[in-house]
């Protein structure tokens, strides 16, 4: 893989005058200019909340609770398209409050289930309270707070039983910040800036919510109080190990490439009624879940040739159409099936990727062209003019999208853009607004020729979107790009200057691997960024 701090960008991104550059370059890496690694180097990291999926899932695991509440809490904070949990407000306070009323009034309903132990035995209080505690803290609770929470039960035992004791027990330990926050408390005595070590509890919560999405479970609780985390084998010995429990670590993957891909939206899509018959909610639903079984096998064995080349699909009745084939072919249940592999090619000419991206009553080069620039190559596109109204030129009889669109790249004001933008999009013009294979759009043979411009290794003409995705495969920026979305997510924050060193750490691992996904992971969690932290005041 090699690597580059910066490209000449031969081209002139304004819509009128001169902006920015897009921004977003490859990291240093082993073929890259030089860098200090002989010491672990991280950037200070916020305090997170957690984001209303891991809280979802956390009530899962710890109470069994599968109502989702979260979904009714106020939306969690975007960095570079993944959710972080960021500031509380108020209204936060207030949800969690209602929340932990209902989550306990829930979970007091079933004791057996709840409490390890009998509750006509003396000492039955005291476990219960050490073992919840522990479990939501995700780190053994001190005598201090189990303290503090046999008082909280006690008036509940006495205006209730201890039904009543244990809900409030559970009301308290939801509201705790030890429970909503993902606290990392640096040794005591320790330098502020200095660089050690994230301690052990807290490192199998980073570990846990990146690879699960939720809470660590009982065996990496127990690996953290033995110390087998703080060596780096036997950190990955228990990655590995949550990574073979597919069901679980299907949420964590599920979660990334979500947000990744801004997938939320694809069962919300609209299409006009008339241009596209086939389209429905039930349709749209079917697409995701099709697209989310070939990135399931893609992300559990798959390497990143796969998810861009591949001619595999998951089909059932409902989308047999969009795919080009017989839905008397198939069932309700999805088969994994091999596509014609002129016509698809993994992520890109996924029939709901292109759903997503296209408008309701045509396709958009415009925003493909976005999504594979600032989703899959990592570049940070400049806005337009703020004085420029920008509207997709309705369809019209005898002309295709292409020529629709020319006026864009030929008016001066938008040229520069364009020039970067339709290039790019152009070439996945086979597929419509639904993602549906065409030969003529407007009742003009199709033209899906483009030109990439501005890339470090994909510039230069192509045609369609089967080899604009082959590109994508061999393409350094391309497989530097998804490993910084990985790091990203599991970091829950940006990449800075001080991640340097830790991007190199994951790259080369990546490359390593044979660009194989599952093994990315890996990289990430072995890097200095996943195993460090520097003391904050």
């Amino acid at each position: 893989m090699r690597h580059r701090l910066a490209a000449p960008l031969a081209f002139v991104l304004a819509c009128s005058g001169e902006i920015d550059e897009p921004t977003g370059t490859p990291t240093p890496g082993p073929n890259g200019p030089p860098l200090t690694c002989d010491v672990p180097t991280v950037p200070s990291g916020p305090i997170r909340r957690l984001t209303r999926d891991q809280y979802d899932l956390t009530v899962r695991d710890l109470l069994g609770d599968t109502t989702t509440p979260a979904r009714a809490f106020p939306a969690d904070d975007d960095s570079e398209g993944f959710y972080v949990g960021g500031q509380a407000s108020s209204l936060h306070v207030e949800q969690w409050a209602a929340a932990a009323e209902a989550l306990a009034e829930r979970a007091t309903m079933d004791l057996e289930a709840l409490v390890p132990c009998d509750v006509a035995a003396a000492s039955c209080v005291d476990t219960f309270l050490e073992d919840f505690a522990t479990r939501a803290y995700r780190r053994p609770a001190t005598a201090a707070e189990v303290g503090r929470l046999r008082a909280v039960f006690d008036v509940g035992f006495e205006n209730g039983g201890f039904v009543n004791g244990a809900k409030l027990v559970v009301q308290t330990v939801l509201q705790s910040p030890n429970f909503l926050y993902h606290v990392e408390l640096a040794p005591e005595g320790e330098t502020e800036g200095a660089i050690v070590p994230v301690e052990d509890y807290a490192l199998a919560s980073r570990l846990s919510y990146f690879l699960w999405a939720s809470m660590p479970d009982a065996t990496l609780l127990e690996a953290a109080a033995e110390g087998r985390l703080r060596t780096e084998e036997g950190l990955l010995e228990e990655a590995r190990r949550m990574l073979a429990d597919e069901d679980r670590a299907r949420f964590g993957t599920r979660s990334f490439y979500r947000q990744w891909l801004k997938l939320q939206g694809i069962p919300n899509l609209q299409k006009n009624d008339e241009l596209y018959p086939l389209f429905s909610r039930d349709v749209a639903v079917a697409l995701q879940t099709s697209l989310e079984l070939f990135l399931d096998e893609v992300f559990q064995s798959g390497d990143i040739e796969q998810l861009y080349t591949s001619n595999v699909g998951y089909v059932n009745a409902t989308i047999a159409p969009i795919f080009g084939l017989d839905a008397a072919d198939f069932g309700t249940d999805f088969e994994r099936v091999t596509l014609d592999p002129a016509r698809r090619a993994g992520l890109v000419t996924h029939p709901a990727i292109m759903a997503l991206l296209g408008k309701s009553n045509q396709s958009d080069p415009i925003h493909r062209a976005v999504f594979v620039r600032q989703s899959l190559l990592c570049q940070h596109l400049p806005p337009p003019p703020a004085d420029l109204t920008i509207t997709a030129p309705d369809p019209a009889p005898g002309l295709s999208t292409r020529e629709r669109f020319a006026e864009h790249s030929s008016n001066p004001s938008c040229a520069g853009c364009h020039r970067l933008l339709d290039g790019v999009g152009f070439g996945f013009e086979h597929y419509d607004a639904i993602g549906a294979w065409r030969d003529e759009d407007g009742g003009r043979a199709v033209d899906a020729t483009g030109e990439v411009h501005g890339t470090f290794d994909m510039d230069g003409p192509y045609d369609g979107a089967i080899e604009l995705a082959q590109r994508l495969a061999g393409s350094d920026q391309a497989r530097e790009c998804v490993a910084k979305q990985v790091f990203r997510f599991a970091l829950q924050r940006v990449e800075l200057q001080a991640d340097a060193c830790s991007l190199r750490q994951v790259e080369t691992r990546f490359e390593e691997s044979g660009y194989r996904l599952q093994d990315l992971m890996l990289a990430v969690v072995a890097s200095d960024a996943f195993r460090f932290q520097r003391v904050q005041p």
